[in-house]
């Protein structure tokens, strides 16, 4: 019996100073912080939107846990009633041979790369216009978030600043008030 006991705390002294593996570290860390439900994005079909609205969707589209069916019924409940995105996924019967073809038809309609990248050209195209007319009216930091925005949006797209700066940063200089302008020149 006494031999049982010695073994017995032997095993547990080295069970203890044994060195756990990142899967058994995991296990034993619970999460006690309990973090809201997301709300899916909302989709009417503005290719303004659509990068916004396929970077969490993507989430669903890739999860290979989620049949077919259900991404179907998600790609519905993103879809706002009336609009053009609703229309185009309610042409198809929600079943699960017609939800990559529902998806497929999205992305070519909504999300074509070269359409996206016209757009936010020409948005900081019309923010040159509206300076040269003097009809901006924003502070300089709504300015910045703005350019920014539109930028982050071009890269993702592929359009770094790195490759195609030859024509982004005059055009998004030609958006800076005069005074700053001349202040960035110096």
């Amino acid at each position: 019996m006494n031999q049982l006991s010695v073994e017995l705390e032997y095993a547990i002294s080295q069970s203890l100073n044994k060195p756990q593996s990142e899967a058994e570290i995991s296990q034993n860390n619970t999460r006690k912080l309990k973090i809201p439900k997301l709300e899916l994005t909302r989709f009417n079909g503005d290719p303004k939107d659509f990068l916004n609205f396929w970077s969490q969707f993507e989430k669903i589209h890739i999860d290979s846990d989620i049949d077919d069916d259900d991404k179907m019924h998600y790609l519905i409940q993103c879809s706002v009633p009336g609009s053009k995105m609703f229309s185009l996924v309610s042409s198809f019967p929600p079943t699960r041979e017609n939800y990559s073809k529902a998806v497929q038809q999205v992305k070519e309609r909504f999300g074509r790369e070269d359409l996206l990248v016209q757009i936010y050209i020409r948005d900081v195209l019309g923010l040159d216009m509206q300076n040269a007319t003097g009809k901006i009216k924003l502070e300089l930091s709504e300015l910045y978030d703005v350019l920014k925005s539109k930028l982050l949006a071009l890269e993702s797209l592929g359009r770094t600043q790195e490759k195609f700066a030859d024509f982004l940063e005059p055009l998004v200089e030609s958006c800076l008030p005069e005074a700053v302008l001349r202040a960035w020149e110096r």
